[in-house]
C-alpha cells in the first residue's frame, strides 16, 4: 500500500552520522563544497562577460543533488535539471566541460552544438537536460522500463522542480511508472518558486510528496538542506526500486537562493525569505555536523574549500581558453549513419 509522510514543514536538525562510512561522507562533503566553488565562479564569468548566454544556478540545493546522485550505482541512470551541478560532478563531468557548455566550446559534452545548460553524458549514465522540464520524467520511464525489460539491475532517478508537477508529462510519467512499477525515482526540489509562481498558486495539497499515493507509490518529504536526510530517502527508494517493488517520490524542500536564471533580480520573492533560509546553507550545514563529530577538522575543511576553489579557477581558464567549433563540423552528429 502506498504511504506519504507529509509534516507540513520540513524539520531542520542534523541527520545523525554515527556508523556511517566516513569516505562516502567525506566525498559527499567534497562534491557539495565543489559544486558551490564552481557556480560561484560561474556566477562572476556570467557578470564579467564571460559566458554567452544565462546562467542557472543551484545555490542551496547542493544538498539534494549529491545527496541523491550519491545513493545510485554509477551504472544507474541519472535524469538531472538545471539545479543539479553536483549530480553532475558526482558522476564525473568535469566543471570546465560545464562551463565550456556554457561558452558553446567545442570542448563541452555538445561539442559546442548546444549551450547554457543542455549538457550531460551518456558514457557517465546522464541524459542531456532539456528545457522543458519535465520533459526528462519521460525519458526517466523509458530508461527505467528499458532496465526492468532487459531484466538489468538499474535503477532510473529523475529530478524536477515544484513547478514541474503542474505539467502533464509528469502527472503521466508518474501513473504509468506506477502501473508497471518501474525501477524509478522521482525526486522534487521544491524551492518555493516556479520562476515567479509560489507554491500557493501551484498547488491545493499542502505537500508534494502526498500526490504519490495517487499513483501507487510511496512519497516522502524531506529537509532539502540536510544532505543525509536527502541520501537516506533516496537510498531507500533505489533499494525498493532494486527490490522490484515499483516507484518512489522523494520531496526535498529548500529554497532557490538566487533568481530562476542570473538575470532575473527575483525582486517577486520576500526579502524575509531569503533572511530565513539564508540560515540553512546546506554545505555549511554538514560542514558543521562533519566537525561536530570528529569526520573533519577545521584544517582539513579549509583545505577542502581551497581545492575547490583553486579547481574551479582552473576550470574556467581551460574553458576560456578551449576552441569554439568549427563551422565546417555542423552537420556531424546530426544524421545517422
Amino acid at each position: 500500500m502506498a504511504t506519504s509522510r507529509t509534516k507540513r514543514n520540513a524539520e531542520p536538525g542534523p541527520t545523525p552520522v554515527a556508523d556511517r562510512d566516513r569516505d562516502l561522507l567525506l566525498r559527499i562533503y567534497e562534491t557539495m563544497v565543489l559544486t558551490r566553488a564552481v557556480e560561484d565562479r560561474m556566477v562572476a564569468m556570467y557578470r564579467g562577460g564571460d559566458l554567452l548566454g544565462s546562467l542557472y544556478t543551484g545555490h542551496w540545493h547542493e544538498a539534494i543533488a549529491v545527496g541523491a546522485a550519491a545513493a545510485l550505482r554509477p551504472d544507474d541512470y541519472l535524469a538531472p535539471i538545471h539545479r543539479d551541478l553536483g549530480a553532475h560532478l558526482w558522476r564525473g563531468l568535469e566543471p570546465w566541460q560545464v562551463m565550456a557548455s556554457f561558452m558553446g566550446k567545442a570542448t563541452s559534452p555538445t561539442g559546442g552544438r548546444d549551450g547554457t545548460l543542455h549538457y550531460g553524458r551518456l558514457d557517465l549514465g546522464i541524459y542531456n537536460l532539456p528545457s522543458h522540464i519535465p520533459a526528462n520524467f519521460p525519458v526517466a520511464t523509458g530508461m527505467a522500463f528499458a532496465a526492468q525489460y532487459r531484466g538489468e539491475d538499474r535503477v532510473a532517478l529523475a529530478f524536477c522542480g515544484d513547478g514541474s508537477t503542474s505539467r502533464a508529462d509528469w502527472h503521466e510519467s508518474l501513473n504509468i511508472a506506477g502501473v508497471l512499477k518501474l525501477p524509478c525515482i522521482f525526486v522534487i526540489e521544491n524551492n518555493q518558486f516556479a520562476y515567479s509562481t509560489p507554491l500557493r498558486m501551484q498547488t491545493a495539497t499542502p505537500t508534494f510528496a502526498e500526490k504519490a499515493a495517487a499513483y501507487g507509490m510511496p512519497g516522502v518529504r524531506v529537509d532539502g538542506t540536510d544532505v543525509l536526510a536527502v541520501y537516506d530517502a533516496a537510498a531507500a527508494a533505489v533499494a525498493r526500486a532494486r527490490a522490484g517493488e515499483g516507484p518512489s517520490l522523494v520531496e526535498g524542500v529548500t529554497m532557490r537562493m538566487h533568481g530562476h536564471a542570473e538575470h532575473d533580480p527575483a525582486d517577486y520573492v520576500p526579502r524575509e525569505m531569503f533572511e530565513e533560509w539564508r540560515k540553512k546553507d546546506p554545505v555549511e550545514l554538514f560542514e558543521n555536523v562533519l566537525l561536530d563529530s570528529g569526520v573533519l577538522d577545521a584544517d582539513g575543511a579549509k583545505k577542502v574549500r581551497e581545492s575547490a576553489r583553486q579547481r574551479a579557477i582552473d576550470a574556467r581558464k581551460k574553458a576560456l581558453a578551449d576552441p569554439m567549433p568549427d563551422p565546417s563540423t555542423v552537420e556531424e552528429g546530426v544524421y545517422a549513419d
